[in-house]
């Protein structure tokens, strides 16, 4: 039952993923809202993205956690850490190279930050991780 509702959740944060940004949007707005326009520039769309940074940044980590969450119930509990770490690796890879990129002034290193934001923020991460976990065991 919690795999069909964390599923389900999933399901809707891929579909309806545009109102769920506006949520989060005006969610960011209001607690950013008092500290000064630098603040507020990080709820406004950057050049990579539709999104503010915060904005997408705070989607992408809610479907990871409900991914992991998914993970450890199929798993039974098996590998939760190493898959929270692989995930927590990736997203802080993804978020060093859009930093590198926008800093030092590389596109393709914020380029390549951002699929690979996108990526561990998609269905595909889900299955291959779930898919390399089962044939893990078929091994055994």
């Amino acid at each position: 039952m919690v795999a069909l509702a964390l599923g389900l959740t999933l399901f809707g944060l891929g579909q309806f993923d545009e109102p769920v940004f506006a949520v989060l949007t005006r969610t960011w707005q209001a607690v950013l809202g008092g500290l000064g326009p630098v603040a507020q520039k990080l709820v406004q769309p950057s050049g990579l993205s539709t999104h503010g940074v915060v904005v997408g940044l705070s989607y992408r980590l809610l479907y990871m956690l409900v991914s992991i969450g998914l993970l450890h119930v199929l798993l039974r509990g098996r590998h939760t850490r190493a898959i929270g770490l692989g995930y927590g690796l990736a997203f802080s890879l993804s978020l060093a190279l859009l930093l590198l990129g926008q800093q030092a002034g590389w596109p393709l290193a914020s380029v390549q930050g951002h699929r690979l934001m996108d990526l561990i923020s998609s269905p595909l991460a889900l299955l291959l991780l779930y898919g390399l976990v089962l044939l893990r065991r078929a091994k055994r």
